[in-house]
């Protein structure tokens, strides 16, 4: 006697329940997302005395998909569920699909067995349901610093008013910035404050593959209907368009469709959208209409800040030198740092060992910068507007006030230290300067240096005055992470 899933037929036995213990145990060994994709609620498993185990598809294209890439993973589940015993296993194809609208058992008539045969290349998913699992990200949890402070702002500003102060919203940066995180929580701030509003996260993998399986299917109505009536579309790594044109002229049609709805997108990316190679010139123009916004690397503080935030989330204690030690040598991005945190926080649990500069040293060796790491233009800008209480555009105005001049020439003799950029590429970046004016500048700084001169300016605090050197050294200190001490 054939027995299915308890739920689906309305059988229960002992054989049902370990067609359960199945499911689950493949759910286990793939993923949440990966079975729901995959396996879904219509996908069946059945014994037959213990000995075959089925699984019943609706259409042979997902059927040679889980034979291609699954198989191994139901063989490992089965044996581990009947206690060592390996069984025969099927994947097999209904001869009518399983309505998706209730939950009632397999039409009658016998299943059709598929051969294991491979896939077409990079076939697609099918389409997922509408209702998404819950998304991780959380903008109240999200560390600002100068890095990524106007991301966040204008993140923010997507989430309480989604598509009043612009309609199109792409966050690009390198891996592992925070593009993904802020992303997730402008989805989740827009479910809770506006629950009447339908926001589809998806990422440019996905949204490609199910263009695909619409296309093959013919089902492409559907997959319009579903993109264009949302009221607002996240895209996260829409870089994964690239050389792909019939998706890019579907995200074209799809995004002006949006658009004309007066509703909004946000995007990621990790490069800006006029670098990204092989974007059709049409997407470039329209992407670069909207609220373009890079994520660089967080600074020694911004890093600092991160890894005391998540070793309060594990109740972990981290002495201070171990968190300068680590935010100082972990440097190219979030997901590192946190990984690097996640690792020595759990060797230390294991060796029953306290958690020190000499465990971190030897722990983290593979994750330490040995190499100093150049700081970006941003970067210097942002240090020296912060220091001295100006404004980035002040810097590139055309100012002659005391602290906007010396901003300006610090900020000049710093990016000329740093960086292979010359005067002319300087000067343009602050404002359309001439290369003499930065030249004189720098110049100007080098002479001071070696005279040791007092600088004075106003702050925010009132009139301030140091020596010059000493100004520099603080903020190359906090541009290279070397500032850990003198930061507290």
């Amino acid at each position: 006697m054939r027995t299915a899933l308890p739920g689906v037929n309305g059988v229960g036995s002992t054989l049902a329940q370990k067609c359960s213990d199945i499911r689950d145990c493949v759910a286990d060994r793939i993923g949440l997302n990966k079975f729901r994709t995959w396996f879904g609620d219509t996908t069946e498993f059945q014994l037959e005395e213990g000995e075959r185990l089925d699984v019943l598809v609706d259409n042979s294209f997902v059927g040679k998909w889980i034979a291609s890439n699954f198989l191994a993973d139901l063989a490992e589940a089965s044996r581990e569920v009947l206690g060592g015993r390996g069984v025969d296993i099927r994947i097999v194809e209904r001869t009518t699909p399983t309505p998706r609208s209730n939950g009632s058992g397999p039409p009658d008539g016998p299943p059709v067995a598929l051969d294991h045969e491979d896939p077409e290349d990079e076939p697609p998913p099918p389409p997922r349901p509408r209702r998404q699992a819950p998304l991780r990200g959380q903008l109240q949890k999200f560390i600002v610093g100068p890095s990524n402070q106007l991301a966040f702002a204008a993140a923010s500003q997507m989430a309480g008013t989604p598509g009043q102060a612009y309609k199109l919203l792409i966050l690009h940066g390198g891996c592992g910035l925070g593009k993904t995180h802020l992303l997730q929580g402008i989805c989740n701030a827009i479910r809770t404050a506006h629950p009447t509003q339908e926001c589809c996260y998806i990422s440019g993998e996905e949204f490609t593959n199910e263009f695909i399986y619409a296309v093959k299917r013919g089902r492409i109505d559907l997959f319009r209907a579903r993109f264009r009536s949302v009221d607002v579309l996240v895209i996260d790594d829409i870089h994964f368009l690239r050389g792909k044109k019939a998706t890019q002229d579907e995200f074209l049609h799809t995004f002006d469709a949006i658009d004309a709805a007066g509703t909004a997108v946000v995007l990621s990316s990790d490069k800006h959208p006029r670098s990204i190679a092989t974007l059709s010139e049409p997407l470039i123009n329209r992407l670069i209409s909207g609220m373009v916004v890079e994520i660089a690397p967080p600074d020694f503080a911004t890093r600092r800040e991160i890894l005391v935030h998540r070793a309060a989330e594990m109740k972990q204690s981290l002495p201070d030198a171990v968190i300068d030690l680590v935010a100082g040598r972990v440097v190219r991005n979030v997901r590192e740092l946190e990984g690097a945190l996640f690792k020595l926080v759990a060797l230390a649990s294991l060796l029953k060992e306290p958690i020190s500069t000499e465990l971190a040293e030897t722990t983290l060796a593979d994750h330490f910068t040995t190499q100093p790491v150049k700081p970006s233009v941003s970067e210097i800008e942002n240090a020296v507007v912060q220091y001295f209480g100006v404004t980035g555009e002040r810097i590139r105005s055309k100012s002659r006030d005391r602290t906007v001049s010396l901003s300006r020439a610090v900020t000049m003799y710093l990016i000329r230290k740093h960086s292979t950029l010359s005067f002319p590429e300087i000067g343009r970046l602050l404002g359309g300067k001439n290369h003499s004016t930065v030249l004189m500048a720098t110049q100007r700084i080098e002479r001071q240096l070696g005279e040791g001169a007092i600088s004075r300016w106003t702050g925010l605090t009132g009139p301030q005055s140091r020596p010059l050197r000493e100004i520099l050294e603080q903020l190359e200190g906090h541009l290279m992470g070397t500032d850990g001490a003198r930061s507290q």
